[in-house]
């Protein structure tokens, strides 16, 4: 048996299909917005922010709060199922953004964390829109002026995840005040969602198992809640297809004058 044909048949017996990876797009060509939309909300919604809260600078595009806490969404034109995602990320400690995948035009999706704030995640997983489902196991906290990790709860006993990555490594592989490499793999209807940080992998869920439940069940311990994650619930809002989202989070959790930055977004359709 060849090397591919073993990896086909190691996919099937996950129950997905074979997969092949295109050529990675450019999907921010570092100078404009050229391929992306600001959504639109209307006047009274906490995300109307426009255009004034994403701009292009130093081949990076910097996310920003508008006057009055307002948020808001910036999302690719074209639409993806499945594929390879890879950014890089750099955010001021106190901001609360979020990279959202199979996004709807509405901002429903499921967002991969940049929780960058007491209590945050980066690599985790909500459902904002889809379900509320919140998966962080670990949380981010600041020690004697530095930038840590802890563990909150056991992310494969409580969420179903396949894998999550431990406080220890987490700390060991995050540079505070520098980029970061993170990476989103999207793959299947379920579907089976991958995320790794400059090259080691943090969290892997598969739709069919996973089982979080909502942020405030989380926050409470309530482990007895049933989940929030309801993978034919998400397929109809999201049709398993969607733009690529970059959020600002309205409301408090955004540092005054906070900045987050997305530069070198690659994105490899998988077919």
């Amino acid at each position: 048996m060849t090397k591919r044909s073993l990896a086909a048949a190691l996919l099937l017996g996950l129950g997905l299909t074979a997969q092949v990876s295109l050529a990675a797009e450019r999907i921010f060509d570092g100078e404009s917005l050229a391929g992306w939309h600001v959504m639109t909300k209307p006047a009274g919604d906490a995300y109307r922010a426009g255009s004034d809260s994403f701009a292009v600078e130093d081949g990076a595009i910097v996310c920003t709060q508008a006057e009055g806490q307002q948020g808001g969404m910036l999302l690719t034109d074209a639409t993806y199922i499945d594929f390879d995602l890879e950014l890089e990320l750099k955010s001021d400690w106190g901001c609360d953004s979020g990279i959202f995948i199979r996004c709807t035009d509405g901002g429903e999706g499921i967002q991969i964390l940049n929780d960058y704030l007491p209590g945050g995640n980066v690599g985790g997983i909500y459902g904002q829109g889809t379900g509320g489902y919140f998966s962080r196991p670990i949380q981010l906290e600041e020690r004697a002026g530095k930038l840590a990790a802890r563990e909150a709860y056991d992310g494969v006993e409580r969420d179903g995840l396949l894998y999550s990555i431990d406080a220890a490594t987490w700390n060991k592989i995050w540079k505070a005040d520098d980029w970061n490499t993170l990476r989103v793999r999207c793959l299947g209807v379920e579907p089976r969602i991958t995320t790794w940080i400059n090259g080691v992998k943090v969290m892997e869920m598969d739709g069919r198992v996973y089982q979080a439940r909502r942020l405030e069940d989380v926050e409470r311990g309530n482990w007895s809640a049933p989940t929030a994650w309801d993978r034919e619930t998400v397929q109809s809002i999201t049709g398993n297809a969607g733009s690529i989202g970059l959020e600002v989070r309205p409301g408090n959790r955004w540092k005054p004058a906070g900045e987050v930055r997305y530069r070198n977004i690659r994105l490899t359709p998988i077919k």
